[in-house]
């Protein structure tokens, strides 16, 4: 059976742990925010997460952009969602009250300064993040490459994006914060910037991300 409109799927698995919460009826495409936010919550890649599935990425790429037009099965939908719900979400309380050490993802995608604009599509590509930080050879933060940069290279010179370096399109740094930054105080930043790196002694030993935020409070 294939859905149009509306598709009915048990969200509780990804959202909470109260098994007396029923099945919810949504949008399909709140459906489709919703596995994508959650994915980029638990940073996985759309590469990874079709992994986990037995699906393709394109597959998982259409569900979380086109979701109307390719008019999912219930199965693959469920697929989605249990393959993110087994990743397993903390409640928003317990979230606020812990630091960054704690809730940071220690694999930090990114970029070096010396990569081509052809690396950085390539990355943006299969991860989807809006920026990525860029870090020299000693995990040393020396700026950010923006999505939006980037597509603007490949459009107006196309020619130059296998030899042109990321260095010369980056911008300023994103924030740093220590392990021991309580999430309060990292919320504001985010909702501004959109990722923070933690850091210790000056070399990035971690990323938190606004969707880290979002989903849990």
């Amino acid at each position: 059976m294939v859905i149009n409109t509306y598709i009915i799927i048990v969200t509780h698995n990804i959202t909470n742990t109260d098994d007396s919460m029923p099945i919810n009826v949504r949008p399909l495409e709140e459906i489709s925010g919703m596995l994508r936010d959650n994915r980029r919550t638990l940073g996985l890649s759309q590469k990874r997460l079709a992994s986990m599935c037995g699906l393709s990425q394109s597959t998982i790429a259409r569900i979380e952009t086109d979701i109307t037009r390719l008019n999912p099965s219930y199965q693959t939908v469920f697929e989605v969602a249990d393959a993110l719900g087994s990743m397993g979400n903390r409640s928003g309380g317990e979230l606020l009250s812990r630091n960054a050490g704690e809730i940071m993802h220690r694999r930090i995608i990114h970029i070096m300064p010396n990569n081509t604009i052809s690396d950085a599509i390539n990355t943006f590509i299969d991860y989807d993040f809006p920026q990525l930080p860029v870090l020299d050879s000693a995990r040393h933060v020396v700026g950010t490459v923006y999505q939006k940069d980037v597509l603007s290279m490949a459009t107006q010179a196309p020619d130059l994006v296998h030899s042109r370096k990321v260095g010369g399109i980056m911008k300023g740094a994103l924030p740093q914060i220590d392990r021991s930054t309580p999430v309060t105080k990292i919320k504001p930043m985010l909702e501004t910037v959109g990722a923070v790196i933690v850091a210790h002694d000056g070399k990035a030993v971690g990323i938190i991300t606004i969707y880290d935020i979002l989903k849990n409070v």
